[in-house]
């Protein structure tokens, strides 16, 4: 099976993008060709500075390749570097109705959250990855719930396609990630960590031991002295649990 996924190059790979995602596709490379590759054109679709995002992008490989990415067994590569992606997304756009990307429910959030910045590239945002899955023909896709809308934007784009210029891609599926695709923020529990957000709020994997102490110790839990994992009534401990368990390979 052909497994396609990337991370944008925004800041340095924090432990949601590696026990969320980079974990599991060093178990899915075992079995699967797969294809991973540096998002840096998604990248340019929120606030960035010009001058960090080279090294930005470099350090992604090195932390794709150091946690246990295969380059001998996965193709890795910088999405920018291979110009098909902007040119499929071209020919998707003609084809993609507005209605279909109005619904997105990311693009509302990141839009709510980056209000000065909201530009044309993050509303195509969905279009792009389509053309970054099936450029590849890839047939399952690791993602978190979150993004399961764009998957399935991917499977009617591919159809279209096809009906409209012959057998052409692969319809590809979800392969919603297990548990810890959904790595919370240590600041605010009920919001997915994000390298956009407060460095206190997330878990960087190159962090000094003593500075991922103090941002553990300060994370937000909840109100009563028990540790239980409810993920509704107690988010913030929840989540550290959850964070946890994953780092020691034990359950909830």
């Amino acid at each position: 099976m052909r497994i396609v996924s990337g991370i944008q190059p925004t800041s340095q790979i924090h432990i949601g993008n590696y026990l969320g995602a980079i974990k599991q596709w060093i178990e899915l490379q075992e079995k699967n060709e797969c294809v991973f590759f540096i998002a840096d054109l998604h990248a340019l679709t929120i606030p960035y500075d010009p001058k960090k995002i080279q090294n930005s992008i470099k350090d992604t490989v090195i932390a794709y390749i150091a946690t246990g990415l295969n380059p001998d067994t996965s193709i890795i590569f910088v999405q920018s570097q291979i110009k098909e992606h902007a040119e499929l997304c071209w020919l998707l756009n003609t084809i993609c109705p507005i209605g279909e990307l109005q619904r997105m429910t990311q693009y509302k959030d990141k839009s709510a959250k980056f209000k000065e910045n909201i530009n044309a590239g993050l509303f195509d945002y969905p279009v792009l990855m389509s053309a970054d899955i099936l450029l590849y023909k890839g047939e399952s896709v690791p993602v978190g719930r979150d993004q399961e809308q764009h998957i399935e934007l991917t499977r009617s784009l591919a159809k279209k396609f096809n009906q409209k210029f012959g057998q052409t891609f692969k319809e590809p599926s979800s392969l919603i990630l297990k548990e810890g695709s959904k790595i919370m923020s240590l600041t605010d529990p009920k919001k997915k960590m994000s390298k956009s957000d407060d460095p206190k709020s997330c878990i960087f994997l190159f962090d000094e031991p003593k500075d991922i102490e103090k941002k553990v110790m300060s994370a937000q839990t909840d109100s009563g002295k028990d540790v239980t994992y409810n993920i509704t009534k107690k988010p913030g401990i929840s989540n550290l649990l959850t964070i946890y368990s994953l780092i020691k390979n034990t359950t909830t």
